[in-house]
């Protein structure tokens, strides 16, 4: 997963498709590691093939593990800095947030650890 800031200190959210886990919540930019990949390059990756957007400033947050009654799901959280926010093209709805705000924002269950990595982190 991937908290993407842009120059104003606020975070990139995405809106969840319906048909999706989860769907209709919202959530940061982030996806499944590929064979072979590493956390870090698979953060770039995501971030990159979800918005289009480049970063700077990458920072390893933390780690951590949450299990719905389908599924397991293991998150590598990394902060960034975003090179030109305004180039974000998502096919999905986003927002530019700032960190106070998330709460506004209903997000899967399991983000909410997430979350709290980002307020430690400030």
């Amino acid at each position: 997963m991937v908290a993407a800031f842009n120059g104003c200190g606020q975070l990139l959210l995405l809106k969840r498709d319906q048909g999706r886990h989860c769907g209709g919540l919202w959530s940061f930019p982030g996806g499944k590691i590929e064979a072979g990949e590493s956390a870090g390059a698979a953060a770039v990756r995501e971030l990159y093939e979800e918005t289009a957007l480049v970063a700077t400033d990458w920072r390893l947050l933390g780690s951590h593990t949450f299990t719905y009654p389908d599924r397991h799901l293991v998150f590598t959280l990394f902060s960034c800095r975003c090179t030109d926010p305004d180039a974000a093209i998502c096919e999905s709805e986003h927002r530019w947030v700032e960190s106070a705000a998330l709460a506004d924002f209903p997000m899967p269950e399991a983000n909410s650890v997430l979350v709290a990595m980002l307020a430690v982190a400030g």
